[in-house]
């Protein structure tokens, strides 16, 4: 996993406001950036930080559970992906193509459109097949839909949103 280092990187990227369709989205890209960092860094405070913002948001309870759901799709991806990752840090407002394709990834399963789910995984992680994944993200889904709409604007107290 590497982070963007050039300036080109930057004038391309797109925002996370245009690429995520809602508030669980943008959750799951940040405790996915917080995990990947963890692990180029090997810096639990990493993961620290994602468990406490999503439980800050969602509850302990809820919270955790959606974290160990992102974990295992970051741990799925790294199985069953050879090349390098590039993520931006989980405050920042653009997003790299391969964090694009994450959250697409991750829309197939909510979406429940389980063909596009697994050519997308076979995509993502360059391979024929990439079941782990597939499963990760198939687990992943109602976690995420109770997430959103937990997090949804009209939910949240004087309709704060994320992004």
């Amino acid at each position: 996993m590497s982070a963007p280092s050039t300036p080109a990187d930057h004038a391309v990227m797109r925002r996370v406001a245009d690429v995520c369709g809602d508030e669980a989205d943008i959750l799951a890209l940040s405790v996915a950036r917080f995990v990947a960092a963890g692990y180029m860094t090997s810096d639990v405070a990493c993961w620290n930080a994602a468990f406490d913002g999503a439980e800050q948001l969602l509850g302990p309870a809820e919270g955790c559970r959606f974290v160990a759901c992102v974990v295992a799709i970051i741990r799925a991806l790294r199985a069953e992906r050879d090349d390098d990752w590039s993520f931006m840090p989980a405050s920042c407002c653009r997003v790299t193509g391969h964090e694009c394709a994450l959250v697409n990834l991750i829309n197939r399963g909510r979406q429940r459109l389980w063909a596009d789910l697994e050519e997308a995984a076979a995509a993502i992680t360059g391979r024929e097949t990439a079941p782990r994944l597939v499963a990760a993200v198939r687990a992943a889904v109602g976690p995420l839909d109770a997430a959103a709409e937990r997090l949804a604007p009209a939910a949240r107290p004087g309709g704060v949103v994320l992004h």
